[in-house]
């Protein structure tokens, strides 16, 4: 990567190293297009013709020709922007939303109680579409899923519930953190409204995220100047547009190799983890190869992660948005796992710098804090 990883970092999912490569490339275009891509002046436009041809680039490398990209600073913002701008635009809309959405969808639980109808995954993480097309109703004017779930690493059959959306006439919007960069996407293929993307999950900068939109009828979130078509207001950040181009180009490239080498190391880990009775993996193929969740009944998945972290370790319990809480994870138990299993549930993500020496130890440490 032109740097070294920690192989001790098993915490992928949350955010991956930059690849240096990225990195470079941010600092490159910091130097050479810093002027304003709003401002009328030779640079500005110059900053303006580079950013469209960065944008055109991400989406080609998505086989996206049918929408625009549409710039935020992060994933949440990204969700956030189509649920509210939906509503918004919609107020007497209706969503329907899996159960094992990241935080930045799950909000709306709260918040548009009213206006929302939930679905669950099976046991295995993954949708029944039987039943999605059984919860989409009539009065269902948006459907928010996730592509890869955050937490298990299940692969949703997102292509089938985009043709069953697009063939309802129903707007949807499907979370791709997970999955850009680490299986292969291609648009052309998925019939959806909305796909929300963010960089660091696949080794850009922080700072780069978007939605990948084929439909323009929402309100913005953000206010003020008219930059994205008025979408989103703000200064678009040339470098990190150009950082995250430049890590998904290296992802793509890496991924048909490191999805064999980690799917390897998975196996590894489970095979280990058989030796335990009561434990219980929360992931089941179709599923990312290098991310696994593992319960661990009658245990803290919080407490598993503060010692491992006492030893060098970097894991989680699920998402780092919540990762403080001592609260069952909701996403394990949507799958139908009991409380004491969720409670129990440790997430290990691996990636690029992820090694088979830091897996054994990894192991081995486990091993001795749960026996």
């Amino acid at each position: 990567m032109g740097f070294q990883v920690d192989p001790k970092y098993f915490d992928y999912a949350a955010s991956a190293p930059p690849w240096q490569g990225a990195v470079d490339e941010y600092c490159e275009i910091s130097k050479s297009f810093y002027a304003n891509a709003s401002s009328i002046h030779q640079q500005g436009k110059a900053t303006k013709q580079k950013l469209l041809e960065l944008k055109k680039e991400f989406c080609d490398l998505l086989h996206f020709y049918d929408g625009r990209l549409l710039l935020t600073a992060t994933g949440s913002e990204a969700n956030n922007t189509i649920i509210e701008g939906h509503l918004n635009k919609y107020p007497k809309g209706k969503i329907l939303m899996a159960m094992d959405v990241h935080d930045s969808m799950w909000y709306a639980s709260r918040k548009h109680l009213k206006s929302l109808k939930l679905f669950s995954p099976e046991k295995s993480g993954h949708y029944n579409l039987k039943k999605f097309v059984k919860a989409l109703d009539a009065d269902i004017s948006i459907v928010c899923v996730n592509h890869v779930s955050n937490e298990t690493g299940a692969i949703q059959p997102i292509v089938e519930i985009a043709q069953l959306c697009d063939e309802r006439n129903v707007k949807l919007m499907v979370d791709g953190m997970q999955s850009v960069g680490h299986i292969p996407v291609n648009m052309d293929e998925i019939p959806c409204t909305y796909y929300t993307i963010s960089g660091h999950k696949f080794g850009s900068v922080k700072g780069a995220a978007g939605v990948l939109m084929r439909d323009e009828n929402f309100e913005p979130l953000i206010m003020g100047g008219k930059q994205e078509w008025g979408k989103r207001a703000g200064t678009e950040d040339v470098a990190a547009v150009a950082s995250m181009v430049k890590a998904l180009k290296r992802s793509l490239e890496v991924m048909a190799d490191e999805s064999k080498r980690l799917r390897q190391l998975k196996n590894e880990l489970v095979q280990h983890f058989e030796d335990f009775p009561e434990f219980v993996i929360n992931s089941s193929e179709p599923d990312l190869p290098g991310l696994l969740s593992v319960s661990f009944p009658g245990f803290s998945g919080r407490e598993i992660v503060g010692a491992l972290s006492l030893s060098g370790f970097s894991v989680s319990t699920g998402s780092a948005c919540h990762a403080n809480e001592m609260e069952p994870s909701r996403i394990i138990l949507s799958m139908g796992r009991t409380d004491r299993e969720a409670i129990g549930s440790v997430r290990i993500s691996m990636g690029i710098g992820t090694t088979d020496v830091s897996v054994k130890e990894l192991i081995e440490k486990i091993i001795e804090l749960v026996r």
